[in-house]
């Protein structure tokens, strides 16, 4: 399985760097990620790694892409859902699939391709 050298310690991670142990995460760990993807996080993404981690802990999976949407929207007073989902390309470029879940530090959500 492939990992990630980090603060010397081997960070076990699949084929598309998910952290596969969540209790290896930290915020740092996720600042390295980030940086890896020449991305700086601001308050605003870590609004929302803080609230993907809380919402994974209470149900056991990561959010629909419509609640992060709405969640996005009330974080910046957007107008509604839609314009929290082009915000959030605005916060992670690549998708939150694939930046915001693994700043996250969780798994791969089922269903992403």
């Amino acid at each position: 399985m492939p990992y990630i050298e980090f603060q010397g310690k081997k960070i076990e991670v699949d084929d598309e760097g998910y952290v596969q142990h969540k209790e290896d995460w930290n915020k740092e760990l996720a600042e390295f990620m980030a940086k890896e993807d020449d991305i700086e996080l601001t308050d605003g993404h870590w609004k929302l790694i803080d609230w993907m981690r809380e919402y994974f802990d209470e149900y056991n999976v990561a959010p629909p892409i419509k609640a992060v949407a709405k969640k996005v929207a009330e974080i910046y007073n957007l107008k509604n859902v839609r314009e929290g989902n082009k915000y959030i390309y605005t916060l992670f470029p690549e998708g939150p699939a694939r930046q915001l879940v693994r700043y996250a530090g969780l798994s791969k959500p089922t269903g992403c391709v």
